[in-house]
């Protein structure tokens, strides 16, 4: 397997890079997945996804770019949404010259925070080369009140106070920080419920940034995974969208935690990895 870095874009002085996860060989590409990472919009880094997951798509056809997108709440959503959407439009851009592909189809595919990204950008960035959408244990209506009240679950954690966890905010814009560095900015703002105004500049914009059930019926061929016993993203979220969505496949597992792709000693992640393996070229067979 093959990694390349490209730039795509600059932020004020920050450079928005994409990791390209491919063959040698680019011509017996079927698809390529344009990837976001999770950690609350908060934190995290776009390498993120286990080597194995890597390696498993692309010995199956299929390539992997990695994107980095600004952070909140150095910036927020309409900020990272257009950087996202210059990504995009990079990609179909450069496929053939730079990237060395004969076909631009793409699937977006999210985790967590990147899976309400990837709904985000379905819903209102929809080109005719996205062959459809991936979330894992995403999301798709901020309104939910699961975020917006004090989470009951991270409550057990000794409490973090806003002034404290607000120090770690840095002065200007960043695209890739750590879970170590900033796991309590995140961790406050379940325990307070103010999780949400580090991305939006007020509570209406919260409706804006959710999918309307008009949009959800709208969207692309869509393949979503949860675990029943996820403690972070309410395992409801995928269970109504399974229902709402005319075009899904649907994976639970069970007991695991929120991010249970995360722990590879565990084989439930591999097989929804195979599942989706064998959805993406079903759905490309249809396309």
């Amino acid at each position: 397997m093959r990694k390349q870095t490209f730039l795509y874009s600059t932020l004020e002085d920050l450079d928005l890079s994409m990791t390209f996860y491919s063959n040698e060989n680019n011509s017996s590409t079927k698809a390529t997945l344009l990837y976001f990472h999770g950690g609350g919009l908060l934190y995290g880094t776009r390498n993120d996804l286990p080597e194995v997951y890597c390696e498993l798509l692309v010995e199956n056809g299929y390539n992997l770019l990695a994107v980095d997108y600004p952070l909140a709440p150095e910036v927020k959503l309409p900020t990272i949404i257009s950087c996202l959407t210059e990504a995009i439009d990079w990609f179909l851009k450069n496929y053939q010259t730079t990237l060395g592909l004969k076909k631009p189809d793409y699937f977006l595919f999210g985790r967590s925070a990147g899976g309400f990204l990837s709904y985000l950008l379905s819903a209102r960035h929809l080109l005719p080369e996205q062959k459809g959408l991936i979330s894992f244990y995403g999301y798709y209506d901020l309104t939910n009140p699961s975020f917006n009240q004090p989470s009951t679950y991270y409550n057990q954690f000794p409490k973090i106070a806003p002034l404290t966890a607000q120090a770690l905010i840095c002065p200007k814009p960043t695209a890739e920080v750590s879970i170590n560095e900033r796991f309590s900015l995140y961790l406050s703002g379940r325990q307070f419920g103010n999780w949400l105004s580090y991305l939006v500049s007020t509570p209406s914009e919260k409706e804006t940034f959710s999918l309307t059930d008009t949009e959800l019926t709208a969207l692309p061929p869509t393949f979503l995974a949860h675990s029943s016993a996820d403690q972070d993203v309410p395992v409801e979220t995928s269970r109504i969208a399974n229902t709402k969505i005319p075009d899904v496949t649907y994976e639970e597992v069970e007991k695991l935690p929120h991010d249970f792709d995360g722990d590879i000693t565990k084989s439930e992640g591999l097989q929804v990895y195979q599942a989706l393996i064998v959805w993406l070229d079903k759905t490309l067979a249809t396309s």
